[in-house]
């Protein structure tokens, strides 16, 4: 079923889909129109889903852009790091409330104009505080199936270490 018209992702949740596209298309050889489609397809039952996939192609090449004027040793660690700092935390030193009393910080939310802005303000942002020492990067032995409260996104992001996990699970 299709999501409610008007309830677009969260911004924490659109820039770890712009991270992963962005990822898609860097490490995994996925096309530049692919890795877009390939995230924002899976969310169509989470979110209105209209101007998703120019949004996240638009929030991919401003990343990319940036990732190709800065020096980044590991740029896959870094995207993925990004990922995991944007679902733990919702900013330097202020962890993420994943569970609210009454609300869902996945809920839908209308539309920010600037999101494609904003997420590449938020990745340069954390490029400088990993830079300085702010933050870290993601724990050594972290998986994206760590992210429990946040399955339902992670899933959708990173499926095949969600195929994984289940194929472990003892029947």
């Amino acid at each position: 079923m299709p999501a409610e018209k008007g309830k677009c992702p969260p911004q924490f949740v659109f820039e770890m889909m712009v991270a992963q596209a962005t990822r898609l298309f860097l490490f995994e050889g996925r096309e530049v129109e692919a890795a877009p489609l390939e995230i924002s397809e899976p969310f169509e039952d989470l979110y209105d889903n209209e101007d998703l996939f120019k949004d996240l192609s638009d929030g991919m090449e401003r990343l990319v852009v940036y990732i190709g004027s800065v020096e980044l040793s590991d740029v896959d660690l870094f995207l993925q790091s990004f990922i995991w700092f944007k679902a733990n935390f919702e900013a330097i030193n202020t962890p993420r409330k994943k569970k609210g009393l009454f609300a869902n910080p996945l809920k839908g939310q209308p539309k920010r104009t600037d999101r494609c802005y904003q997420a590449a303000l938020s990745f340069k942002g954390y490029a400088t505080a990993v830079g300085n020492k702010l933050v870290s990067i993601l724990p050594e032995d972290w998986k994206p199936t760590d992210e429990v409260e946040f399955e339902d996104v992670f899933s959708r992001l990173f499926p095949e270490a969600f195929a994984e996990k289940d194929e472990k699970k003892p029947s």
